[in-house]
C-alpha cells in the first residue's frame, strides 16, 4: 500500500521540485508554475492593460504617476506608450520589475497595422495594398522590419494584423484587409505573423503578433462598423475561422483581440463558443485574449447583453477573455474582478487562466531573462535603408493596372509637359492606424525623381469631401466682442447640469484621440459653443460640420443643421450671410466612443476644375490622381456608395474633354466603382493607399521600369447594388437586375501586365492512401513577350457534388515568379486533405469522394481547366 502511495505522488513530487525560474521548461509550464506562486491581487493585476499616457506628464515619463501605476503589484501590460529612446522604456520595465515581489516584466503591446505606429518607423502599404502583392516572401520581409523596429523599442507584441475576410467594402475598415479570399488572407497574414515572429520569440529582432479581431467582424450588416453579423456556423468556419486556425496552429501566435460585433446573437467578447470552446479546446490556444478597445464595456451599454459593468466583466472573463482593453477604469476592473472571485461568483480558475496565459507570453518573450533594450540596436535598425527599400519593393508589387490601351509605360523625359492633377496627387497619402507625424513620398514628387527633364505641373482641382474651411478665428467672437467662442464641456451626451470646464477656444476645429482636457472624460461627453459669427462678406454658401459623433448649429436660436442622430464626413446647411451682419450662433456636439471629431465649417469658392482644364490644354498628358482619404475609409469611416465621391468624377470629365490623352491613378482603401473613368480613360492604375514609398513605387510602375505584378485581392462591382459580389459564392447565387449585369467591374485576382503569358500542358495526377491523399498539379507558363515581368498563377479548384452546398470555385494555391521574355517555366503545386475539406452535416471536417474541377490560370475568370477525382471519403478530425 506504502509503494501504491509513494507512486501516485511521484508525479505530484516531481512537479514541486520544478522552478517556474527555470528557463530550460516549457513558457506554458514556468507560468503554471508562477501563478501558483501568485495572490489574486497579482494575478489580477496580470489582466489589466495600463494607458501609457497615465506614465507621464506633458509627454515625459513622471515617475510619480509611474508609481503610483505599479502600486507594489508591477505592470499587467502597457499600451500606447511608444518608448523614444531605451532608457525611456528601460525606466518604466524597471520599476515595473523592481515593484513586483515576484519581479514580473511588464508587456508593452503597440498598433502595428502596416508598420510600427510611432514616430520615424518605416511604413508600409496599408494591408489591401500588400494583399494585392500575392507575395509571401515579401510580406514575410514587411512582418520581419515591423517586429524589428518594434522589439528594439522595447514593444513585445503587435495588435494585429487584422485577419477578418473582405467580404464588405463599404465597411471603413476594408483596408485594414488582406483580401476577401480565406486562402490569399492566411498565405499573406501567416507570412506576415512569420516575418514578426522570426526565428525566435526571444530574439531582440521579433515579436509576438495578436490577430484582431475575432472573429468574423468583417461581414458586418449595412457595412457599418461593429454591426451584427448574421452568419451561421458552417460559413465562420469554412471562410473566417481558417485565417485565425493558421496564426495560431501554424505560426504560433499567442495573443487574439475579440471584436465588438455579435455572432448569430452573441457579441464576440462573451462568447464562449468562440473564445474557449475553438480557440483553446480545439486549436489549443496557449496565449491570452484582449478585448477591443472598449468591447467588454460593449457587452454592457451596447449590446444590452448585460445588465450592469460587473455582470459585463463577470460574463466575458467567464467565456475567455483574458484582458481588458481601456474598458473600465483600472482600479474599478481589478476590485470587480476580487471582487466576483471573493464571493464566489466567478470561479477563480478563470483568473488562474488568464494570468497564465498573459505570464506564458512574457515567458515565451524572454522578458523574465532579458527584459530591457539596447539603444544601439536602435539606432543600428530603425528606419534603416534596407528597410526602406522593403518598403518600396511591397508597394510596387502591389500596385494593380486595370486598364491600358497602350500608353503606358511611359517614356522618361519624352514630354515637355505632364499634368498631375488631383485631391491625392501632392500629398502622400498612408493612410489609417498612421503616426501624425509620418512622412511619404506623394506621386508628385516620385514623378519628378522619376523624369527630371519633363516639365510637372500640378493643381489639386477637385475635393475628396467637399469640407470646405474651418471658419477663422477673425470671424468668431463671444460678450462684448471678446474673440472666439465661449466652450462648455459635460460629462454625458445631453448637455445636461453643470460644466465640467468652461475656456474660449479661438475656433472649432477639434480631433481628440483621448480626453479633450483634464476632467472630461474619454467618451460619453458633449460641448456647446457659444457667440457670434460676423462674414467679411456677402456669400451664398453653406454652414456645416464634420463630427464623430453627432453635431447641431443653431443660427440666431434656429436649428439650421441637425447631424445629432450620427457621424458624418460633412454635414451641410445652405445659408445666405451678408457682409458685416453680427449672427448669432450656437454650436452642440457629442462624443460617444473612440476618437472625438468637431469641427465648425463654411464654403468658400473654388475654382479648381477650371484651374485643371487649362493645365491638361497646355499639357501633352494629364496624370490624374483621385481616390479616399482617411475622412472617408477608416474605423468608423463606412459609407453607402463606393463611387468616386466629392467632385472628383466632374473632375475627370471636365479634362476629359481637353481630348488629349490622361491616366487615371487610383489611391483608395476600398475596391472604387469607376464605371465612368473604366470606359473612358486611356489607363486606369490601383494604387491603394502606398506607404512612405508610394510616390516612387508608382513613378517606377507608370515610367516602365518594372511591370505593374499586382493583382486584384478583392473584387470590384460595379455597384453597391451588385453586394455581395465576392468571387467565391454559392452556385444559386444570383446578380439578376433589370437595370445591371451580373459581373463585376474587375474580378478577383485580375490585373495587367505589360508582358503577355500564355498557359499550357496543364496536368495533375491524384496520389491516394489509406489516411492522406495528394493532388500533384503542375502547368508551363511562357511569357510571350520582350518584357520580364512577374506572373502569379492562380489554382482554384471546385467540389462538383458534396452533402452541403460548396463555392463555386476557391482559390486553393498561388505562386508569384519572374519569368523572363521569351522564357517558360513550369509551375507545380500540390494540394492535399485541407485544401479540399468541407464542413459536413454531422459538423466533421472530411474530404468526400467524388469529381473535382482545377482551375489554373491568370484571374479567377481567366484559366485553364481540368478534373481529377478522390476515390474515399477522408475524416479530418
Amino acid at each position: 500500500m506504502k509503494r501504491i502511495i509513494l507512486f501516485c505522488l511521484f508525479p505530484l513530487l516531481i512537479s514541486c521540485t520544478k522552478d517556474w525560474k527555470d528557463e530550460q521548461l516549457p513558457s506554458d509550464e514556468r507560468a503554471a508554475l508562477l501563478v501558483s506562486k501568485m495572490t489574486l491581487q497579482e494575478k489580477v493585476r496580470q489582466m489589466n492593460l495600463t494607458r501609457g499616457d497615465y506614465l507621464k506628464t506633458d509627454g515625459k515619463l513622471d515617475p510619480q504617476k509611474i508609481h503610483q501605476q505599479v502600486e507594489g503589484l508591477g505592470i499587467g501590460a502597457i499600451h500606447d506608450f511608444y518608448a523614444k529612446t531605451a532608457e525611456e522604456y528601460n525606466t518604466v520595465q524597471r520599476a515595473a520589475i523592481e515593484a513586483s515581489r515576484l519581479k514580473i516584466p511588464a508587456l508593452v503591446m503597440e498598433e502595428m497595422l502596416h508598420g510600427y505606429y510611432a514616430s520615424g518607423a518605416t511604413v508600409f502599404p496599408m494591408p489591401i495594398a500588400m494583399g494585392a502583392s500575392w507575395s509571401k516572401p515579401l510580406m514575410e520581409q514587411v512582418g520581419h522590419v515591423i517586429g524589428t523596429e518594434a522589439r528594439t523599442h522595447g514593444s513585445h507584441m503587435a495588435l494585429g494584423p487584422t485577419l477578418g475576410i473582405a467580404r464588405e467594402p463599404r465597411w471603413g475598415r476594408v483596408a485594414e484587409l488582406y483580401s476577401e479570399d480565406t486562402q490569399l488572407a492566411s498565405d499573406i497574414g501567416g507570412a506576415m505573423i512569420k516575418g514578426m515572429h522570426g526565428e525566435s520569440f526571444k530574439s531582440p529582432y521579433a515579436m509576438i503578433a495578436g490577430p484582431k479581431h475575432f472573429a468574423v467582424h468583417s461581414a458586418p450588416i449595412t457595412g457599418s462598423n461593429a454591426s451584427p453579423v448574421l452568419l451561421g456556423e458552417r460559413t465562420s468556419r469554412t471562410d473566417f475561422l481558417p485565417v485565425f486556425e493558421r496564426a495560431i496552429k501554424q505560426e504560433g501566435a499567442l495573443n487574439v483581440m475579440s471584436s465588438y460585433s455579435e455572432l448569430d446573437g452573441v457579441p464576440c467578447t462573451g462568447n464562449q463558443w468562440l473564445l474557449t470552446d475553438i480557440l483553446r479546446k480545439e486549436w489549443g490556444f496557449k496565449g491570452f485574449v484582449i478585448s477591443d478597445l472598449g468591447a467588454m464595456r460593449f457587452l454592457w451599454n451596447v449590446h444590452h447583453y448585460a445588465d450592469n459593468p460587473r455582470e459585463a466583466i463577470r460574463k466575458a472573463v467567464e467565456a475567455g477573455l483574458d484582458m481588458q482593453f481601456y474598458d473600465f477604469p483600472d482600479s474599478m476592473f481589478q476590485a470587480t474582478v476580487i471582487d466576483l472571485v471573493e464571493k464566489g461568483e466567478l470561479d477563480e480558475k478563470c483568473v488562474d487562466r488568464a494570468a497564465k496565459g498573459v505570464l506564458t507570453t512574457k515567458f515565451a518573450l524572454g522578458l523574465f531573462e532579458h527584459p530591457y533594450v539596447d539603444q544601439a540596436l536602435i539606432d543600428k535598425t530603425y528606419h534603416s535603408k534596407a528597410h526602406q527599400e522593403v518598403a518600396l519593393n511591397i508597394a510596387k508589387e502591389g500596385i494593380v493596372l486595370l486598364k491600358n490601351d497602350g500608353i503606358l509605360p511611359l517614356k522618361k523625359n519624352k514630354y515637355k509637359q505632364i499634368a498631375v492633377l488631383g485631391p491625392n496627387a501632392k500629398e502622400a497619402v498612408l493612410g489609417g492606424y498612421t503616426i501624425g507625424d509620418a512622412k511619404g513620398i506623394s506621386i508628385l514628387d516620385g514623378l519628378k525623381s522619376a523624369s527630371p527633364k519633363t516639365k510637372f505641373v500640378y493643381e489639386k482641382a477637385a475635393n475628396i469631401v467637399a469640407r470646405g474651411t474651418a471658419i477663422q478665428p477673425q470671424y468668431l467672437f463671444h460678450g462684448n466682442g471678446q474673440p472666439g467662442l465661449k466652450a462648455s464641456f459635460f460629462n454625458n451626451m445631453e448637455l445636461k447640469g453643470k460644466p465640467v470646464l468652461e475656456r474660449v477656444d479661438p475656433k472649432v476645429d477639434f480631433e481628440w484621440p483621448w480626453s479633450p482636457y483634464p476632467g472630461v472624460e474619454d467618451d460619453f461627453f458633449s460641448v456647446r459653443w457659444e457667440g457670434y459669427l460676423q462674414c467679411p462678406s456677402d456669400e451664398n454658401g453653406w454652414i456645416g460640420t464634420t463630427c464623430d459623433d453627432g453635431a447641431r448649429i443653431y443660427i440666431n436660436d434656429e436649428l439650421v443643421l441637425d447631424s445629432w442622430a450620427g457621424s458624418s464626413p460633412i454635414k451641410k446647411a445652405a445659408y445666405h450671410f451678408k457682409k458685416g451682419v453680427k449672427y448669432k450662433l450656437r454650436y452642440e456636439y457629442f462624443d460617444r466612443q473612440w476618437h472625438a471629431t468637431a469641427s465648425l465649417r463654411w464654403s468658400r469658392t473654388d475654382r479648381g476644375i477650371e484651374k485643371a482644364v487649362r493645365l491638361a490644354k497646355a499639357s501633352d498628358l494629364s496624370i490624374i490622381v483621385v481616390g479616399e482619404n482617411t475622412k472617408t475609409v477608416d474605423e468608423n469611416r463606412d459609407v453607402s456608395t463606393l463611387d468616386l465621391s466629392g467632385n472628383q468624377l466632374e473632375m475627370i470629365q471636365a479634362v476629359a474633354k481637353v481630348g488629349k490623352p490622361y491616366i487615371v491613378v487610383l489611391q483608395n482603401g476600398r475596391p472604387l466603382s469607376t464605371n465612368w473613368v473604366s470606359a473612358h480613360a486611356n489607363a486606369l492604375v490601383e494604387g491603394w493607399f502606398l506607404g512612405e514609398q508610394g510616390g516612387n513605387a508608382m513613378a517606377k510602375i507608370l515610367f516602365g521600369e518594372e511591370s505593374p505584378s499586382g493583382r486584384l485581392p478583392i473584387s470590384v462591382p460595379k455597384s453597391v447594388g451588385q453586394l455581395p459580389i465576392y468571387y467565391n459564392q454559392k452556385p444559386t447565387t444570383i446578380h439578376r437586375y433589370v437595370d445591371q449585369d451580373d459581373q463585376p467591374l474587375y474580378p478577383f485576382g485580375y490585373g495587367l501586365s505589360y508582358a503577355n503569358f500564355k498557359y499550357d500542358h496543364l496536368k495533375v495526377k491524384v496520389q491516394e492512401g489509406e489516411h492522406d491523399f495528394q493532388v500533384n498539379i503542375s502547368v508551363e507558363v511562357t511569357n510571350t513577350s520582350k518584357v520580364d515581368a512577374k506572373e502569379t498563377v492562380q489554382v482554384y479548384a471546385q467540389d462538383l457534388f458534396a452533402s452541403v452546398t460548396t463555392a463555386r470555385k476557391s482559390l486553393k494555391a498561388f505562386d508569384k515568379q519572374m519569368i523572363k521574355a521569351g522564357e517558360t517555366k513550369t509551375f507545380h503545386f500540390i494540394l492535399k486533405p485541407h485544401d479540399l475539406r468541407l464542413w459536413n452535416q454531422q459538423h466533421h471536417w472530411t474530404v468526400e469522394k467524388g469529381d473535382f474541377k482545377l482551375m489554373v490560370g491568370h484571374s479567377s475568370v481567366d484559366f485553364l481547366s481540368t478534373k481529377f477525382t478522390i476515390n474515399k471519403n477522408y475524416k479530418l478530425d
